[in-house]
């Protein structure tokens, strides 16, 4: 039989068809895990890696530990440096009662084709043992960053149409986006799109208001990929299940990453939604994987894939991304388990 490669798994999860084991999804911010498969003296320091070695060495770490599907290519922090999250807060550019002044700064069409040819680069480099699925950022998320939500909340009040602006152009970035990926449909099968637009225990606007407002203008940005025949993975943290139905309308086939300390619960998720959608995520990486033992971890890693694997349509991985302070000997439990588990 010929070798089963990370885009065959991957594919036969999108088409909910079970295979010989689940496909693992990660996103890796935790220098001991490079050191781990490459040594300290490989990873080196932040500013002494060049790009082409950060590709290289980024694609040789999940081909070691079988990582067969991420949306990020992040270089660990140097040693000694505190990192909470994937990036720092973004900067406050804008506030409620200056809202109506605002335009914000998006990259130039230059640096939107260098980023394709970037990542394009990261994606040639993991293939064919990782399927890297290039990310775009939606239309909601970055405009109440900009602000910060309590802002946020005061502009939606009292200057709605100012709001709407804003994520016009933020759409309108997204989508130009969107079109370049399309226009490498031949090598691009599957897109992130990430919206942040929950928190725990439900969403950050109100679902009639994410209908009217975001729904309209998050379909311009899947039209160009769906059209392409490109799989669109929808990320967001916190629980977004009240807008899941609305996700399946608009045509997103992935739903990432099933955050459980927010309140995602992955056998009703999987109930009522797994027939229209591949989900993916489902190991907590706030409190399971940096704080409890490896045999707990095992335990729920098995769970976790007892839960989500029969049917196929169900890809196991991190809730967010593997941390900095998250213990080794826990990340290859939770990778090792995931391998071998049948």
């Amino acid at each position: 039989m010929p070798d089963v490669t990370a885009y065959d798994r991957v594919a036969a999860a999108f088409d909910h068809r079970e295979t010989g084991r689940v496909p693992l999804w990660a996103t890796i911010q935790n220098r001991p895990v490079y050191e781990h498969v490459l040594g300290a003296e490989r990873v080196g320091r932040t500013h002494e890696v060049s790009l082409d070695d950060k590709i290289r060495l980024h694609a040789e770490v999940y081909r070691v530990l079988g990582i067969d599907m991420s949306r990020a290519h992040v270089w660990p922090p140097d040693p000694g440096v505190v990192v909470n999250g994937v990036s720092t807060a973004p900067q406050r550019e804008t506030t409620a009662a200056d809202i109506a002044a605002y335009t914000p700064r998006l990259p130039s069409e230059a640096e939107r084709d260098e980023h394709v040819q970037v990542y394009l680069r990261v994606l040639r480099a993991d293939r064919p043992a990782t399927v890297f699925a290039p990310t775009i950022r939606g239309c909601f998320c970055p405009v109440y960053e900009r602000m910060g939500l309590e802002q946020f909340s005061y502009a939606c009040a009292d200057s709605p149409a100012e709001i709407e602006r804003l994520m016009e152009i933020q759409a309108g970035y997204a989508r130009s986006m969107a079109e370049r990926w399309a226009a490498h449909a031949d090598e691009v099968k599957y897109v992130a799109l990430c919206d942040d637009m929950a928190y725990k225990g439900g969403l950050i606007s109100s679902p009639a208001w994410m209908r009217r407002v975001w729904m309209p203008r998050f379909a311009t940005i899947l039209q160009p990929l769906l059209k392409a025949g490109i799989r669109v993975v929808f990320h967001s943290d916190g629980d977004i299940t009240e807008i899941i139905p609305t996700l399946i309308e608009l045509g997103v086939s992935a739903i990432n990453p099933l955050e459980v300390a927010a309140g995602m619960d992955l056998q009703e998720v999987k109930r009522r939604f797994g027939k229209d959608l591949t989900l993916i995520g489902g190991v907590d990486c706030s409190e399971l994987l940096p704080r409890r033992t490896p045999a707990e971890i095992r335990d729920r890693v098995r769970k976790v894939l007892d839960i989500g694997s029969p049917g196929g349509g169900f890809i196991i991985g991190d809730t967010s991304q593997i941390t900095p302070d998250t213990p080794i000997e826990n990340v290859l439990a939770f990778y090792q388990t995931a391998h071998e588990y049948r």
